[in-house]
C-alpha cells in the first residue's frame, strides 16, 4: 500500500497494511505484551513502510517535543527499582515532564518491542535501568533507531557503551569490593558471596570485586564460597541453606540485592543463626527498607533518590539541547546492625 506524502498515513492505513484492525494496532503501541509476537512484528513493518507517527506525537512536533519521558526497568517488584522509580518521576515532573513506567519483567523482547514503539509514541526520552544482559544487535539496533528519531536514551547499566547519549552506572565491582573488605575486616573468614545468575550483567562485577577483596586479604580464589541465585527471596533462602548446610559454613554473607539479604536472614533464622552476631550480612544496593528491616541491614550502594533525580535531569537536559554529561556513580558503605560483630 502508498500513503501519498501529502497525505501523512493514519493508524488505519497501518491496520490494513498489517491485514489487523485498528484496535490491535493501538494496543502494539500502549500494550504490546497484549499482542502475538507475529501480529507485532506485522504492525511494526507496516509503520515502517509507511513512516507512521503515532497522532500525539505528530501534536507534539508543533513544540518540538511532547513532555514525556519513559522510564524502562527490569522488575519493578525489586525495592531498587521502585525506588529509582519515584525518585524519577519527583525529579521530572518538578520540570514539567511526565513518566511513562514500563516493566521489562526480564524480557528482552518486550524490550525491543518498547524501543521500537516509544518513539512512534512520541516520547522524548528513555531511561533504561537493567542489570539483566541486554546487548544484543537487535537492542543495539533499536537504541540506534530511537536516537535518529530523537529519542534520546540514557543507560543506566554497565553495558552498551558508546551506543546511546548518556550513560550514568554505579561501579558494582567497587560494591562487591566494599562490602566483601568490611566482612573480612572484621577478622570473618569465610566469606560467601551470595550472586545473581548467568542472566545478570552485574554478576560478573560483583564476583570480581569479591574475589579483589579476598585476594588482598590473603585468601586465594580456590578458597572463595561462591553460591548463584535468582534474584528473588524464595531462592536465596534456599541458596543460603545450601550454605549452611555444607561442609565449611561461613562467617560473612555478602548478598548481591536486598531482595537476596531477605532470602539470606530468613534462612539464617530458621537456623537460629540470625544476624548479627555468628554470620555477619552486607547487601550490594541500599534502598529504603534496609532501614526498616530487624536487624537494620548493612549495605553498600548509591544513594538512589539522587541518582534517580540526575537521571532524570540529564535525560531532559539532552532533550532540551542543554548540556548533559555521564556519570558513574561511587557507592559507599552504609553501617547497620546486620553486619556487627
Amino acid at each position: 500500500m502508498t500513503v501519498s506524502s501529502a497525505a501523512p498515513a493514519t493508524m488505519l492505513d497501518v491496520a490494513r497494511a498489517a491485514g489487523v484492525s485498528r484496535a490491535t494496532v493501538s494496543r502494539v503501541f500502549t500494550a504490546p505484551s497484549s499482542v502475538a509476537e507475529e501480529t507485532r512484528t506485522k504492525v511494526m513493518d507496516a509503520v515502517a513502510q509507511l513512516n507512521y507517527v503515532l497522532n500525539s506525537a505528530a501534536r507534539s512536533l508543533r513544540s518540538g517535543r511532547s513532555n514525556t519521558i519513559a522510564l524502562l526497568v527490569g522488575d519493578i517488584a525489586q525495592p531498587f527499582h521502585s525506588q529509582l522509580a519515584k525518585a524519577v518521576a519527583h525529579a521530572a515532573e518538578g520540570r514539567g515532564y511526565s513518566v511513562l513506567l514500563c516493566d521489562l519483567d526480564h524480557s528482552i523482547t518486550r524490550l525491543e518491542r518498547l524501543l521500537e514503539s516509544l518513539p512512534l509514541q512520541g516520547v522524548d526520552g528513555v531511561i533504561l535501568a537493567t542489570g539483566d544482559d541486554i546487548d544484543t544487535d537487535a537492542v543495539r539496533a533499536a537504541i540506534r533507531e530511537a536516537e535518529e528519531r530523537d529519542t534520546k536514551v540514557l543507560l543506566g547499566t554497565p553495558q552498551l557503551a558508546g551506543i546511546a547519549t548518556l550513560v550514568m552506572t554505579t561501579d558494582y565491582e567497587s560494591v562487591a569490593y566494599q562490602a566483601t573488605k568490611h566482612l573480612l575486616d572484621q577478622e570473618r573468614w569465610p566469606v560467601a558471596l551470595l550472586g545473581g545468575g548467568a542472566s545478570s550483567v552485574l554478576s560478573p562485577l560483583l564476583k570480581q570485586g569479591y574475589l579483589r577483596a579476598c585476594s588482598e586479604a590473603g585468601h586465594s580464589a580456590a578458597d572463595a564460597m561462591l553460591a548463584v541465585t535468582e534474584y528473588s527471596t524464595d531462592a536465596a533462602r534456599a541458596a543460603t541453606q545450601g550454605l549452611l548446610s555444607g561442609p565449611v559454613r561461613p562467617e560473612g554473607i555478602v548478598a548481591s540485592s536486598v531482595s537476596v539479604a531477605l532470602g539470606a536472614m530468613s534462612a539464617l533464622a530458621d537456623a537460629g543463626l540470625g544476624a548479627p552476631g555468628q554470620i555477619g550480612l552486607v547487601a550490594c544496593e541500599e534502598v529504603l527498607l534496609a532501614e526498616q528491616l530487624r536487624p537494620r541491614l548493612t549495605t553498600v550502594g548509591t544513594k538512589l533518590d539522587l541518582q534517580g533525580a540526575a537521571m532524570a535531569d540529564a535525560l531532559i537536559d539532552a532533550i532540551q539541547g542543554n548540556s548533559a554529561e555521564s556519570q558513574d556513580w561511587v557507592p559507599q558503605l552504609n553501617l547497620r546492625e546486620s553486619s556487627a560483630r
